[in-house]
């Protein structure tokens, strides 16, 4: 009976040693599943514009006064074309960071909705196209392909 404790504790030890593996290897897998921000960029380079949730008034008026133009977009966080407008968006807008200001208007929010009522539209998304000096360029409702906000971008930055 002297041999039988020493088996157990051999079993046991065995089942602890897999138990840690088994830990070790789903730390690991859930490591390197989250998204990786690349070495040497802000934290914030991995939050997509159409997430962000700043005072779109106060970000609005900024960019006015720092007379670069204005790419807003009106929408939603739920809607099926303003989930795909805000794709496209997160896409395109980091090309653009140098020349054009993006202020994401949430209308969920109460701060969107603020923004909303300097401007005449009756859906969402609607995207607006601003000159420096406030003066509303271009509108569209509805969902921009990729090529065709870059396009209106271009015109934008191009007035």
């Amino acid at each position: 009976m002297t041999d039988e404790p020493a088996r157990l504790s051999g079993r046991a030890r065995v089942l602890i040693g897999v138990a840690i593996l088994v830990v070790f290897a789903v730390i690991l897998g859930v490591k390197l599943a989250a998204p990786q921000t690349p070495a040497g960029a802000p934290a914030e380079a991995a939050v997509k514009p159409s997430q962000v949730r700043d005072d779109p008034v106060a970000a609005y008026d900024a960019a006015l006064s720092a007379g670069k133009p204005v790419y807003v977009l009106f929408h939603s966080l739920t809607c099926d074309p303003c989930i795909e407008i805000s794709a496209v968006a997160d896409q395109v807008i980091p090309e653009y960071t140098d020349t054009v200001t993006f202020v994401n208007a949430i209308t969920d929010d109460p701060a969107g909705q603020q923004l909303a009522a300097r401007f005449s539209f009756e859906y969402i998304p609607t995207s607006f196209f601003v000159l420096p000096d406030g003066t509303v360029a271009d509108s569209y409702t509805g969902v921009l392909a990729a090529e065709e906000m870059r396009a209106r971008l271009d015109a934008l930055v191009a007035k």
